[in-house]
């Protein structure tokens, strides 16, 4: 019964329902929650065959090139001048993967090991694609519990994170309306993001192209140059000094910015859907070799590693921002934006701005000041700090 196509349909399925879950719930339970859950009760029970998923090849393609299209596409997704506009956003997000970092190499590696603690900052830091390289990188070793831990981690953050950022908001939000600053009433329209430099050679494509199969082509071709850049940073040795998972990254970004590559290529070319599909594919194979017993022993890491790195998030993101001039409790909620991401960071924003209980203009004026900096926190820190952190931290232990 569990052919191919069965297999897939059941994956693409559960993920499905989480899907619909997640929007039932606001995002407070995500669909990487309800299809992790799924497949590790039916691993356990043996309703689901360990092998389903590995059936429909969708593993071993995302691990073979999928990947690799996924991250170059994340490059083309960046919006440098928001980034440069909401720069000490981007220092306050910074700070706080700083602050998992120190947990990782201090407290994290005394109580839980070393090998526990460096892969499990990577989901912490934020992002499926930091899960899915330390998950890699453990299966590769060996390591089919830590593997598993690291999914966990990236599957149940965000019930840590997203009562940090409430809380930390609606101190914002009070600030702001007991300082008198706040522009009430006042619509005033923002000048365009001034272009701080402008290296675009290919200014548009032809229509014929910019169809599917050669934005595939195009994105495939800055994902090969990334290897071979990557691989020429060995400088002699065995490992490049610059991942390729970094470097698919920065060749994104920076061919995106060249004309060549289109923004949210992959999507612009009907293939995301695919390819997201073929990453989450990846999570449920960490569950394979787990027992009831080794899954009762993570969850003292997964809470530990959770809660510790929450603080060390506060701790330097509130630092950062008293630095550069930004209320700690609005860089606590930019920090610890790397523990659930978008949608969570408007939708818990308007949650709070709901429970303000004030008039139009008011709840506008303290959602000026809210929401853009908590939408580019956790694009800074999810969908571009965290290839670059998992990137540095996963060598480390692999």
């Amino acid at each position: 019964m569990w052919t191919a196509l069965f297999s897939f349909t059941i994956l693409a399925l559960v993920f499905g329902i989480g899907d619909i879950v997640s929007n039932k719930t606001k995002a407070i339970l995500s669909g990487t929650i309800v299809g992790c859950v799924v497949y590790l009760v039916g691993y356990l029970t043996g309703i689901i065959p360990t092998d389903s998923v590995d059936s429909t090849f969708l593993p071993s393609l995302m691990s073979s090139f999928g990947i690799a299209l996924v991250i170059t596409n994340l490059g083309t997704m960046m919006n440098l001048e928001e980034l440069i506009r909401e720069w000490k956003t981007v220092v306050i997000s910074l700070a706080g993967l700083v602050g998992v970092a120190v947990v990782a190499f201090t407290v994290g590696s005394w109580v839980f090991g070393r090998e526990w603690a460096l892969l499990g900052s990577a989901p912490i830091s934020g992002g499926l694609i930091a899960t899915v390289m330390a998950s890699d990188a453990a299966n590769a070793a060996g390591r089919g519990d830590i593997a598993a831990y690291v999914t966990l981690l990236c599957a149940f953050q965000m019930f840590v994170g997203l009562p940090i950022a409430s809380f930390a908001l609606k101190k914002e939000a009070a600030r702001l309306l007991n300082s008198g600053a706040l522009k009430i009433g006042e619509k005033t329209v923002e000048a365009g993001p001034t272009k701080k430099f402008n290296i675009k050679i290919i200014k548009k494509w032809p229509d014929s192209m910019r169809s599917s199969t050669i934005t595939l082509a195009k994105v495939a071709m800055v994902a090969l140059i990334s290897v071979w850049l990557s691989d020429l940073t060995k400088f002699g040795g065995d490992s490049q000094f610059i991942n390729q998972n970094v470097m698919f990254l920065i060749m994104g970004v920076i061919f995106t910015e060249l004309g060549f590559l289109e923004k949210n290529a992959l999507q612009s070319a009907g293939a995301f859907g695919f390819l997201m599909i073929g990453t989450l594919s990846i999570l449920p194979g960490n569950f394979k070799s787990i027992d009831l017993p080794s899954l009762i022993n993570m969850i003292w890491p997964i809470v530990g590693m959770l809660l510790f790195s929450a603080v060390g998030i506060a701790i330097l993101s509130s630092i950062a921002g008293k630095i550069i001039g930004v209320s700690p409790y609005i860089s606590i909620a930019i920090g610890v934006c790397c523990l659930f991401g978008y949608p969570c960071t408007q939708i818990v924003t308007e949650e709070v701005l709901t429970s303000l209980h004030q008039n139009e203009e008011v709840t506008e004026a303290v959602r000026s000041e809210l929401l853009p900096r908590m939408l580019v926190g956790g694009f800074t820190s999810v969908t571009i700090a965290s290839v670059v952190f998992a990137g540095i931290v996963v060598p480390m232990v692999f």
